[in-house]
């Protein structure tokens, strides 16, 4: 029989027009076409010249026989759109602008916070970093550092959300693909352009990581960080234990981008997506992110980024993360967690210890961070000995919290010691400028409240000046500052090193 015989029907239910033939395909192409532009002879073309003739003299069963085949339409038409919309390529695509999606709409307009997107691949900011040989002779580099922090006029960067999971080793791909980057390295990379910047960094994990496929496999784990013990995992503890670490965090697990498509307004569609592995998720940096901006627009400050406080909008609760309902029966409906992975008490504090970020499911739809660890490896004391304030620092310092607060005291100093010393001001003149101003963020009280602790997170402060003696007009500048975060009653404080000069000079 040739292609031109058989029933536009069962050309389009058997799937021909999907097939690899091509011919075949255009031919079915075009009698589809003749079709719709025929309204007359539909029946003929759809079932053929002779069941149409005898169907017409039996409407009910002409009726059951398109209802049918309607809803075979429409079965073949979801199955096609499952396999589209469940491709990885287009999941991870979905799940980074939804996640940017959705933590713009959380910050809002009126918030005074600045997003700037930067369109880069993983395997670009490898590249550029190769070609550099040096962090400082990169690309990224002059975009995060030298055009912003350390240029007049610029506008440093309070935090960086990369859009990437990281893995200890390389990923294994096909043969004839791209060759795998070495997250490792780009992340010691990366960890300096930080640094020199005081521009935190936040990634987020694969489940390779942790030595699993997919995070809800960690459900039942006893020991969720046992894998980074292994030797797999010996530069990763190297890169944890660089000082330059503090300034990354990486986060988990995933956050679910959206709920699955529901029957739409002239469509019978019901996405079928009844594994994690069909769903699409954003990173967990974007909810860290929107911690940051909130706590900026309330306070000024990014410092109220951590812990539940219950009936407090703040800390590190995450809202409005997209909903979707367990339905238990005809009447009795239960939020769904919009993460892939619901963690114990003792998973969460163990990923915290590790260096690891993660963010955990609440009663009612929500979810939080209830610490805030950088990457950089945890110090403890030796066994039997107290807590030193060294040891207190160090850990001080790996908290995430404290570093975006010290980094952006680090940027205004940076510009207002730079407008000043253009200003021809001595450096006794330039310092008591900047006391009088850290002044306004420091509160010597040792009981304040959540909020006062957020709009002045300094209990004490300290600046020093000094005009270098060979270069007339540049100073140098430490600054020391003590948080309010204290560690088994030991103090801690942070000093800074800077120097800025008049426009014109080098800083």
């Amino acid at each position: 029989m040739r292609p031109e015989d058989i029933p536009l029907r069962e050309a389009i239910l058997s799937g021909r027009h999907t097939r690899p033939d091509r011919t075949e395909v255009a031919e079915v192409a075009a009698r589809l076409g003749r079709f719709l532009a025929e309204p007359r002879g539909a029946l003929a073309s759809w079932f053929g010249a002779g069941p149409a003739a005898a169907l017409r003299r039996d409407p009910q069963r002409l009726r059951g026989l398109v209802d049918r085949d309607l809803a075979r339409l429409d079965a073949l038409i979801a199955a096609q759109l499952d396999a589209v919309l469940h491709h990885p390529r287009l999941q991870r695509l979905e799940g980074s602008w939804r996640g940017l999606a959705w933590m713009l709409a959380g910050i809002g307009q009126a918030a005074p916070v600045r997003v700037r997107l930067l369109s880069a691949r993983w395997e670009e900011l490898a590249r550029d970093f190769d070609r550099a040989g040096d962090f400082d002779r990169s690309a990224l580099f002059r975009l995060v550092y030298e055009n912003e922090f350390g240029h007049a006029g610029g506008e440093p960067f309070g935090l960086l959300v990369i859009d990437h999971e990281v893995r200890h080793l390389p990923e294994r791909r096909e043969a004839g693909a791209a060759a795998p980057v070495d997250d490792v390295s780009v992340l010691a990379e990366l960890a300096a352009v930080g640094a020199a910047a005081f521009a935190p960094m936040v990634l987020a994990a694969a489940p390779s990581l942790l030595g699993v496929d997919r995070f809800e496999d960690l459900a039942l784990a006893q020991d969720v960080t046992a894998v980074l013990a292994d030797a797999d995992h010996a530069r990763w503890r190297a890169l944890a234990r660089r000082e330059e670490a503090r300034f990354l965090c990486v986060t988990l697990p995933r956050v679910l981008a959206r709920p699955r498509h529901d029957h739409a307004a002239g469509f019978a569609y019901a996405e079928h997506a009844p594994s994690a592995r069909e769903r699409s998720w954003f990173s967990a940096g974007y909810a860290f992110a929107a911690t940051v901006a909130r706590a900026q627009a309330l306070h000024g400050w990014p410092a109220d980024v951590r812990g539940i406080v219950p009936d407090r909008v703040g800390g590190g609760l995450v809202r409005g993360l997209p909903e979707e309902d367990v339905v238990l029966g005809a009447a009795t409906r239960w939020p769904r967690p919009a993460l892939d992975l619901a963690l114990t008490d003792r998973q969460e504090r163990d990923l915290v210890l590790a260096g690891l970020m993660p963010l955990n499911t609440l009663p009612y739809g929500e979810a939080g961070f209830a610490a805030v660890q950088s990457l950089q490896a945890r110090a403890d004391p030796a066994p039997g000995r107290p807590m030193t304030a060294a040891i207190a620092n160090q850990r001080l310092s790996a908290q995430i919290n404290s570093m975006l607060c010290v980094s952006r005291f680090a940027h205004y100093v940076k510009i207002i010691g730079r407008e000043l010393s253009g200003a021809f001001m001595t450096a006794g003149e330039i310092e008591r400028r900047l006391q009088s101003w850290l002044s306004g963020y420091t509160n010597a009280s040792q009981t304040p409240d959540a909020d006062s602790r957020a709009r002045h997170p300094l209990v004490a402060s300290r600046v020093s000046v000094q005009e270098h003696a060979d270069r007339p007009g540049a100073f140098a500048c430490v600054i020391h500052l003590q948080p309010y975060y204290q560690l088994d009653d030991v103090a801690t404080s942070f000093r800074l090193v800077t120097g800025f000069a008049a426009t014109g000079r080098a800083a």
